[in-house]
């Protein structure tokens, strides 16, 4: 689409498609498979008509991340918010992140696939690349960070001494690990995989004397 032009309606409903194909065709080929001829013929349409809405595979990738992280922020912020203290707030997090596996996994596997593979047409990985969220959306995620909710906790004291960098880490491998069996294992249970997770970090970040009761 050409810069400053207003989109149409049908513009904007073949931007939609054109992204959940892509999602859908990473998901199911990953990310280094899934070029812009292979999710053209999956929409249906020339590749010219996906260049033509997004000028390059950087700007489709932007794209698709903007509506992957707003899927992420339908789920997981109404839990996460609904708690008042860290402890719960971790929890939430931990949950919901089941869920969204749970019930939108072709959208995690693609996020996966594109954290781990993408490289824009100038050498940056994705955390490195500009994503188009509005600055309320961003605002939003940093409240998923788990960094943020560790870093809570310790200054409170719901959480011993602890370092909010190693221990976020810890549950990001654990959540992707349930998301690489699931993949694997179709009746692989990621609910309650999610459970006993949520219990083992409770118990990771208790306090010495409370562990020993």
């Amino acid at each position: 689409m050409r810069p400053n032009e207003a989109a149409t309606f049908t513009e904007i409903a073949r931007r939609a498609q054109i992204v959940g194909c892509a999602i859908e065709t990473i998901a199911e080929l990953g990310y280094h498979q899934a070029s812009v001829r292979k999710i053209a013929e999956r929409v249906g349409v020339a590749m010219s008509v996906v260049q033509y809405h997004f000028g390059n595979k950087d700007e489709l990738v932007a794209a698709i991340v903007a509506e992957l992280y707003r899927s992420v922020l339908e789920v997981m912020l109404p839990m996460v918010e609904s708690e008042e203290t860290a402890r719960g707030q971790l929890s939430a997090h931990i949950r919901a992140h089941m869920k969204c596996i749970a019930t939108y996994r072709s959208q995690q596997i693609a996020l996966m696939e594109i954290g781990s593979n993408y490289r824009s047409s100038t050498g940056q990985r994705l955390h490195e690349s500009s994503v188009d969220l509005e600055p309320a959306q961003l605002a939003d995620l940093a409240k998923l960070e788990l960094e943020t909710i560790f870093t809570r906790g310790v200054e409170t004291g719901e959480f011993r001494a602890l370092s909010p960098t190693f221990m976020a880490t810890a549950v990001r491998g654990a959540i992707g690990a349930a998301l690489l069996r699931s993949m694997g294992d179709p009746d692989f249970d990621v609910v309650a995989y999610g459970e006993d997770l949520v219990e083992a970090f409770d118990l990771a970040t208790e306090h010495s004397q409370r562990g020993r009761r």
